[in-house]
């Protein structure tokens, strides 16, 4: 089984970096052989287009500090698994997997990607426009 550690830094002491998408590195650590590789990450690819390859390489579980929902999406949909493992060592994150001690996400754990880039802004899910110093909620009307 291949695991997959979001990290800060190329070892298994590094802490698990604080989002997936913006880890310096992924430790791909092997069960079987008891060794990981490091991969680069320093790109930040915003698109994640390198999730899929790596659950075609193998990679079934993935730890991470907090996911967003493009993140979570491709990889939940490549049948992934992913667990949350905050303020801890990928070592330490190793053996509380290995221990069944890690928490399962079946959703991502933030509600949108720190990339999402809005032009206008929303106030739970409704438009809102200034007309004459005064608010209205779009598809609202107001008598002046």
């Amino acid at each position: 089984m291949k695991i997959l550690f979001a990290t800060d830094e190329k070892t298994m002491q590094s802490k698990i970096a604080k989002r997936f998408g913006h880890a310096e590195f992924y430790l791909i650590y092997d069960s079987d052989t008891k060794q990981f590789e490091v991969i680069s990450n320093k790109e930040h690819d915003e698109s994640h287009s390198n999730l899929p390859q790596l659950i075609a390489n193998g990679v079934t579980n993935f730890i991470v500090g907090n996911i967003g929902p493009h993140a979570f999406e491709i990889l939940t949909e490549g049948k992934a698994k992913i667990f949350l493992a905050r303020l801890m060592t990928a070592e330490d994150a190793l053996v509380k997997f290995q221990n069944n001690e890690l928490e399962q996400l079946t959703q991502s754990s933030l509600p949108k990607s720190i990339h999402s880039h809005q032009k206008e802004k929303h106030s739970e899910g409704k438009h809102l426009h200034h007309h004459d110093n005064e608010v209205h909620e779009h598809g609202k009307h107001h008598n002046h």
